[in-house]
């Protein structure tokens, strides 16, 4: 029973949602800006008897204006609110100033009785829309009898008191007859009618179970509690429905609000490496649970340097969910803060300190092409030319474009910058030792020392004939050697024929 009788609730809130608009259009001609809206003189619980005598104001003459009376509590079929009575036009629409028009609607309400929406339409042409509909809505009491207190959705508003106390407010119209006994402070003759689920998805998990809260009615204003620790609730979304009874046991519309129930902070794990080098990647992890099924989680990253000097997450540097990836490009300690907020609005602050380590830089050098290390020696002949090249070192990324370079000739600091040393750059007469020196921004450095001598080969005439001379003869004797021990070997191999006489 209800659940049928919530369905029908439902059916009718969600019709008071439609109904009960105050329409936002373009207006330029109205000196009310950009609002456009029906607007009644009357308010909601207005009693009628014989005759319905509304007005209302409008920011614009429309046209095709009609109205309906509904009644709240007599469903059709489809379990909607039945239509009584209905009209395609109002009885007076009087301009009274630019923009703004009055208009009038009376109503025969012979043997009518009932809790009623009465709701009046109009269809509006404009600039921006064609036939644009505008429509608002009053609850009314016709007639002396079927007078039921009624909760009005729309007013629905909640708050958290505390740490575990919430209230939930509506707007409530009473009976005619009933008026007296809302205006104390007291609950007498009104009884408060409550049952809640879990609905993380606006669909209850389970079946709707009975719960007994404190409440208020002051004036037209119901307050209800909600002390979650004192009820047992676990942390979640929860579906609240409500209704009230009057002395005379007349009953109210079902209404239903969704809040979530929270006495618990998330629990928070920020894990990573805690020692990387100078513009090396890494993943920073954040494990959050806030120990429920739909929970709103919004994180907030910031990165401090070693400097002191924070900033939040860049675009590039989200990974993936609670993961980030971070490429730091300074020395030092940095640290990492991840900032948790949850639906109930608990905050929840992590940290976690990274340690940098600097990339020392490395000397890679080349004479034409030609690797040096550490201690070498090398020659050059007299007058040619070469170049000494170290714009191959390397670094972090970060370090390569900052990287600076000291050069020193027999331990001398030579006024040259850059990778590249010149055979003119200095003045090379024997043997000399050129050291080159390379620091980064964190001063950290190498360095690399080698000899670079003069190879001087004498060009003198007289010189060249005598290796010429030694040479020649040297190969003239051993082809005379080659002869005589040719000529000896043939010599023993030949046999002279001897001659012989006839006689």
């Amino acid at each position: 029973m209800v659940r049928g009788f919530v369905s029908s609730a439902l059916v009718l809130s969600f019709l008071l949602l439609t109904t009960n608009l105050v329409p936002t259009s373009s207006s330029a001609d109205s000196k009310f800006g950009d609002r456009e809206f029906i607007d009644f003189d009357d308010v909601d619980g207005t009693h009628f008897v014989e005759n319905l005598t509304l007005n209302g104001s409008m920011t614009f003459d429309g046209y095709n204006h009609s109205w309906s009376i509904i009644d709240l509590f007599d469903l059709d079929a489809s379990d909607s609110p039945k239509l009584l009575l209905s009209g395609q036009y109002l009885d007076a629409i009087i301009p009274v100033e630019e923009g703004l028009w009055k208009w009038s609607l009376n109503v025969n309400l012979s043997g009518i009785n009932c809790t009623c929406q009465i709701i009046i339409s109009s269809t509006y042409d404009n600039e921006l829309a064609e036939n644009s509909v505008y429509m608002s809505s009053l609850i009314v009491y016709l007639g002396d009898l079927n007078h039921h207190p009624f909760i009005i959705q729309d007013s629905f508003s909640s708050e958290k008191i505390d740490g575990s106390n919430h209230s939930i407010v509506f707007t409530v119209t009473t009976p005619p007859d009933a008026e007296g006994d809302v205006m104390s402070l007291t609950n007498e003759g009104y009884f408060l009618s409550s049952n809640y689920c879990q609905a993380p998805s606006n669909i209850c998990l389970d079946n709707m179970l009975p719960v007994d809260l404190s409440y208020t009615l002051t004036g037209d204003t119901l307050s209800i509690f909600i002390d979650q620790e004192e009820l047992l609730i676990d942390d979640g979304f929860w579906q609240f429905y409500f209704s009230i009874k009057d002395r005379f046991l007349r009953e109210s519309n079902f209404v239903s609000s969704k809040i979530v129930l929270d006495i618990t902070p998330p629990s928070v794990i920020l894990t990573s490496q805690s020692d990387i080098l100078e513009s090396e990647s890494f993943l920073v992890y954040a494990y959050v649970d806030d120990n429920y099924i739909g929970s709103q989680l919004s994180l907030t990253w910031t990165i401090t340097d070693p400097s002191g000097d924070s900033r939040g997450l860049l675009e590039e540097e989200s990974y993936h969910n609670s993961t980030i990836e971070l490429v730091l490009d300074q020395s030092g300690d940095w640290d990492v803060q991840i900032l948790v907020r949850d639906s109930a609005n608990f905050l929840v602050i992590k940290n976690i300190t990274i340690s940098v380590e600097n990339v020392i830089p490395v000397i890679d050098l080349n004479i034409d092409g030609f690797s040096i290390s550490q201690g070498d020696e090398l020659f050059v002949t007299d007058e040619s030319s070469w170049l000494l090249n170290a714009s191959t070192s390397f670094d972090s990324n970060n370090d390569m474009e900052t990287l600076q370079f000291e050069w020193y000739f027999d331990g001398m600091k030579l006024d040259k910058s850059g990778p590249i040393l010149f055979d003119n750059d200095i003045e090379l007469v024997d043997t000399c030792e050129i050291k080159l020196v390379i620091y980064d921004d964190d001063l950290s450095s190498d360095n690399l020392s080698f000899t670079l001598s003069v190879n001087q080969i004498s060009q003198d005439d007289s010189s060249s004939k005598v290796i010429i001379f030694i040479g020649s003869g040297f190969f003239a004797f051993i082809l005379l050697i080659g002869l005589i021990i040719y000529a000896r070997r043939d010599s023993t191999s030949i046999e002279v024929p001897k001659w012989k006489s006839k006689n």
